[in-house]
């Protein structure tokens, strides 16, 4: 165990540790419902179309569009410390008689960011399904339709919940409520410029309905 440590913190792996020493207590913490996959997701309104637009292309050329940013820095950063440990192991005597350390392990790093790309990109593709909706629904056209809370909780700045298909929708609840994991609501509003929908609880719906 000593030894796999002192190997994930030398250079060049730390550079892909250090995150995961974020992404893994993001996903321990997102599995329990008290975060949003989509927290470093913007929304329309966040900055300028012509900045959004540069960023999605690059996403799109790169295949890593389609998903929440979270899922595709997570398979960049795992694939990304695979291939430098690789590389580390296998090349670094051939790049020691011609560059320094640093250089050397730098390229390595730099070699590998490079190749998990589309090794990322093929891990993604079919994981797309369950983060859009499908092409040529429009959005404002799932008001009605039932979900079910991921989160463990939802208010007026967070909350998600998916639908049957497995869609993944981002979603705000006024305040206070009862609303928790695995609660059933209804979508009642789409806000396009954040792209999330209000929602009630299923039987406080029905319960209004009856009166």
């Amino acid at each position: 165990m000593d030894i796999l440590l002192r190997e994930l913190f030398s250079f060049p792996l730390i550079v892909y540790t250090f995150p995961l020493l974020i992404i893994v207590p993001f996903w321990l913490i997102a599995a329990l419902g008290m975060i949003d996959l989509e927290i470093l997701d913007v929304g329309d309104g966040d900055i300028d179309a012509d900045g959004e637009s540069f960023f999605g292309d690059w996403l799109n050329k790169l295949g890593l569009d389609g998903v929440p940013l979270t899922v595709a820095i997570t398979f960049l950063d795992v694939y990304g410390l695979a291939f430098t440990y690789v590389g580390k192991k296998f090349f670094n005597s051939f790049l020691d008689p011609i560059l320094t350390a640093t250089a050397a392990g730098a390229t390595i790093a730099l070699v590998s960011l490079l190749l998990a790309i589309p090794a990322s990109a093929i891990c993604i593709k079919p994981l797309r399904r369950f983060f859009a909706t499908h092409e040529g629904v429009r959005k404002d056209s799932l008001i009605g339709t039932v979900c079910t809370v991921t989160t463990g909780s939802v208010t007026d700045t967070f909350g998600q919940a998916t639908t049957d298909d497995g869609m993944v929708l981002t979603i705000r609840a006024t305040l206070p409520n009862e609303i928790s994991k695995g609660t059933r609501v209804v979508l009642l509003e789409y806000q396009p410029e954040n792209d999330w929908y209000s929602v009630v609880t299923h039987e406080e719906l029905m319960r209004s309905s009856s009166i």
